[in-house]
């Protein structure tokens, strides 16, 4: 009969839960879009948290006949957030551009397991860990669920205000479906991860269950992530088909949670087997195993996804590939990664197109037969003029010369100007490297926003160190 009960129990739940969130979107899709900064921050809000309280107040019903204290539930909630500010500012620090210079499913699959995901479900654990798992009132197996989903919640709230906010405003329907998303697989996630959690501190469970039930969770997570990039990149926007990705990822959900939140349930009444050591379950002190090699394993993942980030990063971003095109006769290296833009007659062209800013960062060359008698000084400042003439607000902030290229006098020139783009207008922060080799006048450009420029400066100077003309000195 108790089984019984749980199952109605749960099954009942989980379709008013599902019935109050397609509710919350259909309301969503009645919004219109905000045009005030205010507005926006209040519409994040409004589709951040809704269904995260729909999702807590499930569990927490489940959980009724020992509910966990609200305080510590809000608590859990709040270091899930938290968790997730720090996740957004380590991706974006240490990962972000990585994963942008690998296209292939396969590459980008396992580099978003061992960086982004990884790490999400880490902090997630770390949070459980270190907030909630050493009190008194962890005690039973269902309480790992509620709090591991407290913390996912939490998580999920960050993510989706961060989406909003972060595309500048979105129709109300496509962020309203992106928040179901993120509350259900990050909340879900939570529970799992919290369930494996909580059994290590109650049934005295070994090093292996952290790496299994870690290891699921970060799968999980990977594979979600990969498949939901792969979709929208190759379908044309619509919010409908998020939908349907949010009800079937719903059915999901509810079937895996059911399965853990049972388990854990007869587990709390006695019905299942287990090697309990409740001595642990109610004491403020943990067991000398969770405080070593439990913590070393979830500093050490935290670790590995920021280097594995950082590394792959560092080392596929400093490759540089030789120019092999015939339009200039002189050779060089240029960032592996750019793409060439092709068609171009008497010069060459590269942008990053994962510079981040409005423009993208971009190297140039051309070249021109000059007069014998013109001298570098004057070249420079006659292209320095016509830079004056074309682009906006252009100011030549330093000029240097005493520079050699390829073995050959330059003269380098600094400047900025501003420059409107399909998404606004943009400040421009760019070097022109001037060379008069062999009755011929080079000039070596690089441009980028100004918010990236002193990061990518190197490869420019990277380029200019590996230029050899062709009969040169």
């Amino acid at each position: 009969m108790e089984d019984l009960s749980i199952r109605r129990s749960v099954w009942r739940s989980s379709l008013i839960t599902l019935v109050v969130l397609a509710v919350y979107i259909g309301i969503s899709a009645l919004i219109p879009q905000p045009g005030a900064p205010t507005g926006l921050l209040l519409l994040s809000l409004f589709l951040a948290l809704i269904p995260a309280l729909v999702w807590m107040v499930f569990f927490y019903q489940q959980d009724r006949d020992e509910p966990e204290p609200k305080q510590l539930v809000i608590r859990m909630f709040l270091f899930g957030s938290l968790a997730a500010v720090l996740a957004v500012i380590l991706e974006h620090a240490f990962v972000s551009q990585t994963l942008k210079l690998f296209q292939g499913i396969i590459l980008s699959g396992i580099l978003t397991l061992l960086t982004v995901s990884l790490m999400q479900e880490t902090l997630k654990v770390m949070m459980v860990r270190y907030v909630v798992l050493g009190t008194n009132e962890f005690d039973r197996h269902p309480d790992g669920i509620v709090y591991g989903m407290a913390s996912g919640l939490g998580f999920s709230t960050v993510l989706t205000i961060a989406f909003v906010l972060q595309s500048g405003g979105v129709i109300p329907l496509a962020g309203a479906i992106r928040a179901v998303d993120n509350a259900l697989i990050q909340g879900a996630l939570g529970a799992v991860s919290g369930y494996y959690i909580g059994r290590i501190k109650i049934d005295g469970k070994k090093l292996p269950w952290l790496f299994e039930g870690l290891g699921l969770v970060t799968a999980v997570n990977a594979i979600y992530q990969v498949v939901s990039n792969e979709f929208s990149s190759r379908l044309v926007f619509n919010p409908w088909y998020g939908l349907i990705i949010a009800v079937v990822l719903s059915i999901l959900v509810v079937l895996v949670l059911f399965y853990f939140f049972r388990r854990a349930l007869l587990r709390a009444v006695g019905d299942l087997t287990t090697i309990s050591i409740q001595a642990h379950a109610r004491s403020l002190k943990m067991p000398w195993d969770i405080k070593t090699r439990y913590d070393y394993v979830l500093l050490g993942a935290l670790l590995l996804s920021l280097v594995v980030g950082l590394g792959v990063g560092a080392i596929f971003d400093a490759r540089m590939v030789p120019y092999q095109g015939d339009a200039l006769a002189l050779s060089f290296d240029y960032p592996a990664r750019w793409a060439v833009e092709g068609g171009q007659i008497g010069g060459f062209s590269a942008r990053d197109l994962s510079s981040a800013g409005i423009f993208n960062t971009q190297i140039s060359i051309i070249d021109e037969k000059i007069r014998d008698e013109t001298n570098l000084d004057l070249l420079v400042a006659e292209r320095v003029t016509r830079h004056a003439l074309q682009d906006d607000l252009f100011i030549e902030l330093d000029r240097q010369s005493g520079v050699e290229v390829g073995g050959y006098p330059a003269i380098r020139s600094e400047y900025q100007y501003s420059d409107e783009t399909a998404a606004g207008l943009a400040v421009v922060h760019g070097v022109d490297t001037y060379v008069l080799a062999e009755s011929r006048l080079y000039v070596f450009t690089y441009e980028a926003g100004d918010e990236e420029f002193d990061r990518q400066t190197s490869r420019y100077d990277r380029l200019l160190r590996s230029v050899s003309f062709e009969g040169g000195q």
